[in-house]
């Protein structure tokens, strides 16, 4: 089970992580369960963080459940997320993956609401 702090309709953080995986890049938003298939690594990270942005603003908009807003993904893409972070922990090199940590505050939000 993920262990997170809760995100809200004011603020959270959303956690996405971008990976190669054969010909095909994959693109998770870990924190509401959306992933998306690309061939170009930084367009696909684009991509996945509109769409993570779009929920959080369907979410607020319609007043829906903070629920959510804390639906991770499955406990498979965590273990590559936090393999890559102790990785690029003790390594020099970028490696591979890209990991972005976005946090959100009401002031983001606000335009939404």
């Amino acid at each position: 089970m993920i262990n997170r702090t809760s995100n809200t309709k004011k603020e959270g953080t959303m956690e996405f992580l971008v990976y190669k995986e054969g010909g095909l890049y994959v693109g998770v938003c870990l924190t509401f369960d959306i992933v998306e298939e690309g061939s170009h690594p930084v367009e696909l990270l684009e991509s996945i963080k509109e769409a993570a942005e779009l929920h959080l603003e369907t979410v607020i908009k319609n007043d829906l459940s903070d629920e959510l807003l804390n639906r991770y993904a499955p406990e498979e893409y965590w273990t590559r997320y936090f393999k890559a972070l102790k990785e690029r922990a003790s390594s020099s090199s970028e490696g591979s993956s890209i990991l972005v940590v976005s946090p959100y505050y009401r002031s983001l939000t606000a335009k939404v609401a």
